[in-house]
């Protein structure tokens, strides 16, 4: 089958598909759709051959082997909205490594899975305790997820950053994000960006380069985790970084 009819594209409204490798039964995609788009991964890694991805390589590793992607709809009947949320939440469950979608899904960061714990800090977070040692905030806003793993929330912590030479009396970076502590890292060092490092780039021709910080986390200041610092920061403060003690 290569497409819907007119009424069956009518009655199925925005839908939730799977892709599935007759090889061995397993999803390797999760996607939206309307109207025909479930078909059209197939047709596109036959029409497109220039045209390189992991979905599209797997699709035409299954054609070569003189087999077919299995279609299956997960949900439909579905608005366009509730239809992201499905698909967010099938890809979560699956798991983005499993699966050669590039992207978690809509919204996740927000609504996605996470443990009760996250889920209480998002809503009613604690207020921090008093904190006693120097420390820098850093707010990574948008790129914090419940989701994260340590690598990718220590990346989006550790730089880079517009600091002065303040930032060598701190001995501790906490990522914070909404207002609430996600992770407490002990700082080791400091260093200014360079080419390789994420967004190097924008450092280029500028006489003052950002900075990062090497360390790891620091377990001895866990009970900072998943409380709250918006008391520390005055209404419409908009900096990225806040010095504490230091």
């Amino acid at each position: 089958m290569s497409g819907f009819s007119a009424y069956v594209r009518e009655q199925l409204k925005a839908y939730v598909y799977l892709l599935i490798d007759p090889r061995n039964g397993e999803v390797f995609y999760v996607g939206k759709g309307n109207g025909n788009r479930v078909f059209a991964h197939a047709q596109d890694a036959l029409k497109h051959t220039d045209t390189t991805s992991d979905k599209l390589e797997q699709i035409r590793a299954i054609h070569s082997a003189g087999l077919q992607v299995e279609h299956q709809l997960l949900r439909f009947g579905l608005t366009d909205r509730t239809a992201l949320e499905v698909e967010a939440t099938a890809i979560q469950l699956l798991g983005l490594g499993e699966l050669t979608n590039k992207v978690e899904g809509h919204r996740v960061w927000q609504r996605g899975r996470m443990t009760t714990e996250i889920a209480v800090s998002l809503f009613d977070a604690p207020q921090a305790p008093e904190i006693k040692e120097r420390v820098i905030l850093f707010r990574i806003r948008q790129l914090w997820s419940p989701e994260m793993s340590a690598e990718e929330l220590y990346e989006a912590t550790h730089g880079w950053w517009k600091l002065g030479n303040r930032r060598n009396d701190a001995d501790y970076a906490f990522a914070v994000n909404q207002g609430v502590i996600r992770e407490v890292y002990r700082i080791n060092s400091w260093r200014q960006r360079k080419p390789g490092d994420r967004d190097w780039q924008h450092d280029i021709g500028k006489t003052s380069k950002r900075w990062g910080f090497s360390g790891e986390v620091a377990e001895e200041l866990a009970h900072y985790r998943n409380t709250s610092v918006r008391h520390l920061f005055k209404k419409g403060e908009s900096s990225p970084c806040k010095y504490v003690n230091c």
